[in-house]
């Protein structure tokens, strides 16, 4: 499908139609429990007063067998609300950011989506302060909370609304699996026409730096700069629609019962 770069576009009928529209926090996870542990507790407790309108959406993409029990021990009730809902799938052998990134996406349920490493801090009420900017702006958004401070981990946190997400068909899953996606992502939606909001308050964008994954076979760099090559070939051409408009993995996937304790079939 191709685009050519147009004025901002309106703002979503997904808002315009909504008294309080939903945000949901993106949170795609594999073997980083130790930050998870700093930050999930932390992320919920500065929402809590807007658990109304904010979800946590968390996907494991892992096999840690502690993950689960520290949940239901230390977030049963946000979990049986739905103010945290937590699913796990074996279908992703190899970690690929895209698929991941774009798993949780599909299973969120809000107007707006925002993306949140689990290494990330929303800050107090963060989720109310990005809903406000977008019911205030008489444009489409795409927010993105980069600090600007190199490799601090907050470049990926980059929100929009759930039908900008599913025009642009999502992160582009035919790149390599780790680098340039979320620059790939922006790229697409400034071209398909959003406003772009760089908020730099650091009450919002704190992140724990640390290392990232070790692909297998080349390094993030080089793995880096061909993902920027692709994606400055499709977005001249104007192939602005990422993975034929379907993404993420939509089978094999459970979701965390906390009624139950256990772990059961998700149907989408």
């Amino acid at each position: 499908m191709f685009f050519r770069k147009k004025s901002y576009l309106p703002l979503s009928a997904l808002l315009q139609g909504t008294d309080i529209p939903k945000l949901s926090f993106c949170i795609s996870h594999k073997n980083r429990v130790p930050y998870l542990k700093q930050t999930l507790r932390q992320n919920l407790e500065d929402n809590r007063v807007d658990q109304a309108m904010v979800e946590f959406v968390l996907v494991d993409f892992g096999s840690d067998e502690d993950l689960v029990p520290w949940l239901l021990s230390e977030f049963s009730a946000d979990l049986s609300s739905g103010y945290l809902r937590f699913f796990q799938t074996n279908v992703l052998k190899e970690w690929h950011a895209c698929i991941a990134k774009n798993t949780v996406h599909r299973l969120a349920k809000g107007a707006i989506l925002v993306n949140l490493d689990c290494d990330n801090f929303t800050g107090a009420r963060g989720g109310k302060f990005v809903i406000d900017s977008f019911t205030q702006a008489k444009e489409n958004l795409m927010w993105w909370q980069y600090s600007k401070k190199k490799l601090d981990g907050t470049f990926g946190r980059i929100g929009m609304t759930r039908d900008i997400f599913e025009k642009l068909g999502g992160y582009d899953e035919s790149l390599l699996p780790m680098g340039y996606q979320d620059g790939d992502l922006k790229d697409r939606a400034l071209a398909l026409g959003l406003r772009l909001c760089h908020e730099r308050n650091p009450a919002f964008n704190q992140a724990i730096k640390n290392e990232k994954y070790t692909p297998t076979n080349m390094t993030w760099k080089a793995m880096n700069e061909q993902n920027e090559r692709t994606s400055r070939a499709n977005v001249k051409a104007g192939r602005l629609v990422a993975n034929g408009g379907t993404f993420g993995i939509g089978m094999n996937i459970y979701w965390l019962n906390a009624e139950k304790g256990e772990m059961e079939a998700c149907q989408e």
